[in-house]
């Protein structure tokens, strides 16, 4: 089967729709549950510029169902990357807040107990709580920390992956 080298500029330019809608809402106002509001416009784009493309394109370059399906696999694969790495970047993560602070210690390294402390102190812990607090995942009274219905369904989810591939839970 041949690369269709049309449809793959036809599928890059609704994803880069994809992204800069969602650049242009972050600039009108920043969303409080950012990774549901970018699953809705990179669900809404294909829905706004496909009927576009018919009226601009009326023979377009694909013909057939699998093309189609080939679109649709591609289209989600790439936004959910996007979602990810956007999640990634919108706060640091504790993996990477452990790495930087041994890194910064040099060659001579750092004891156990310095980076954990500080790697708990750290912003991007608060930072996520306090997004995982927005996004009603987690709800926090009197000190204490529990998963709210939503969180309870990604704890769930994560439990099921890691039964799945037979790995321990947490990481």
């Amino acid at each position: 089967m041949e690369a269709n080298p049309v449809l793959f500029r036809d599928l890059t330019y609704i994803f880069l729709a994809a992204v800069l809608g969602g650049l242009l809402a972050w600039r009108l106002r920043l969303p409080r549950r950012s990774i549901r509001a970018l699953l809705c416009i990179f669900a809404a784009t294909p829905l706004v510029v496909v009927p576009i493309y018919f009226a601009v394109e009326p023979s377009p370059a694909f013909t057939d169902a699998s093309d189609v399906f080939r679109i649709l696999l591609f289209y989600g694969s790439c936004s959910l990357v996007y979602i990810v790495l956007y999640s990634a970047i919108e706060s640091k993560s504790p993996s990477l807040a452990i790495v930087s602070y041994v890194a910064s210690c040099g060659s001579a390294g750092c004891a156990e107990a310095d980076f954990a402390d500080r790697v708990v102190d750290d912003e991007g812990i608060s930072t996520r709580i306090a997004a995982m607090k927005t996004s009603q995942m987690v709800v926090v009274s009197d000190g204490q920390c529990t998963l709210a219905p939503a969180g309870r369904r990604w704890a769930k989810l994560f439990e099921f992956a890691s039964f799945i591939f037979r790995l321990p839970l947490g990481g």
